[in-house]
């Protein structure tokens, strides 16, 4: 048999937590997966199953959600208990498909598969999103499982765990690498100046009360100029209806925008979280963010995402307590009335792109299922 043959047909199973932040870069290693032939499941907690008709198709396994992280420490026994309970399903699910490799993309989800499978003596691979090792994570990387991840410079990786890690990026949805083949449109004085303002679940609410306020201190003449884009709550939607209303400035407010990655290309400013999958998909695109990591986030994940994008001048990173409405608006001023500052934040934030994350990580899997099976020939005879 040759090295193709030896490596189709293998059982790949995905663990990742029930955010789109875990599950869409899961999904672009299952479709590369799947074009070589493999037999992909994924595995997630009952918020993931939100997500499958955004995710590619394959054998989804429901499973509990449990951590010892974090919340009320008079709940901890019920936690561990929630563990226990999570780690025997997941020991079943590995004894039940057999997968040459177990891929944890982050969340409490993935946590129990990805044990489960190095207690069976199964291949582990850990992708890490952020800029900073999980703490599931890091237990994980210290019972040997490899890590592959976003950013060169993650901290809390070990060094015992340094030399079982590559940087891969982080993959996305299909949707943006399409976006992105359009480019970044440049702007020029002429043109409407396309704003998108976009938050998680969490903390959305600080743009809804800051951003219209800060257009709202614009002059006249760049007032008229603006398209807004504004993705909120649905909590926040009437009042932000209202103060778009009162500065007579045009915008389009939804609480989903189902093409978003679309209108990120056609933004020539992007406002957002630091997430590091907003973090990769604005360098995909091209697209010149000020980012305002979500405060208070563990370990500070976020604005460590977006250091290296700041440093190179793709984004403008601003901390929440700073994000007044007299900043916004002085900042707003400033780009509307500085083109080449936009573009040249475009171009550098391109730069940082790794539009064939999928393609490396799926190698890296590869490589340890090889390895691995080498190992066992090697074994048998």
């Amino acid at each position: 048999m040759n090295q193709k043959q030896n490596t189709r047909g293998e059982v790949v199973l995905l663990a990742a937590g029930g955010t789109g932040g875990h599950l869409f870069p899961a999904s672009a290693l299952a479709r590369r997966m799947k074009e070589k032939g493999h037999d992909v499941h994924l595995a997630t907690d009952v918020r993931g199953l939100n997500y499958l008709s955004q995710i590619e198709e394959m054998p989804v396994h429901k499973l509990a959600a449990a951590t010892v992280f974090g919340g009320k420490i008079w709940l901890l026994p019920w936690r561990l208990v929630k563990i226990v309970f999570a780690l025997i399903q997941a020991v079943h699910l590995v004894l039940k498909l057999k997968p040459s490799i177990v891929v944890g993309f982050g969340g409490y989800p993935s946590f129990a598969p990805a044990l489960a499978a190095q207690l069976l003596g199964r291949q582990v691979l850990i992708h890490e999103q952020n800029a900073v090792l999980g703490r599931a994570n890091r237990v994980l990387c210290r019972l040997g499982a490899h890590l592959a991840t976003t950013f060169g410079a993650t901290r809390g990786i070990s060094k015992s765990t340094q030399a079982r890690t590559r940087k891969v990026g982080n993959p996305v949805r299909n949707d943006v690498l399409t976006a992105a083949r359009g480019g970044y449109r440049y702007l020029n004085a002429s043109r409407p100046f396309e704003l998108l303002i976009f938050g998680g679940s969490q903390g959305a609410s600080v743009f809804a009360d800051t951003v219209p306020a800060a257009i709202g201190e614009l002059p006249a003449d760049l007032k008229a100029r603006l398209r807004v884009v504004h993705q909120v709550r649905r909590v926040d939607m009437a009042q932000t209806l209202a103060a778009y209303g009162e500065i007579g400035v045009y915008a389009e407010i939804r609480d989903f925008f189902e093409d978003l990655p679309a209108r990120m290309r056609r933004a020539h400013l992007v406002i957002c979280r630091g997430g590091a999958s907003t973090v990769c998909e604005l360098s995909l695109l091209g697209a010149p963010a000020i980012i305002v990591p979500l405060p208070g986030s563990l370990d500070q994940d976020q604005a460590h995402n977006v250091r290296e994008l700041n440093e190179k001048g793709g984004a403008w990173m601003v901390n929440q307590s700073e994000f007044t409405t007299e900043w916004l608006s002085g900042k707003l001023n400033e780009l509307m009335l500085n083109i080449e500052l936009l573009n040249a934040a475009s171009a550098r934030s391109l730069s940082l792109a790794r539009p064939d994350a999928d393609l490396r990580l799926c190698r890296y899997a590869l490589s340890l299922i090889k390895t691995e099976n080498a190992a066992v020939r090697e074994k048998k005879q």
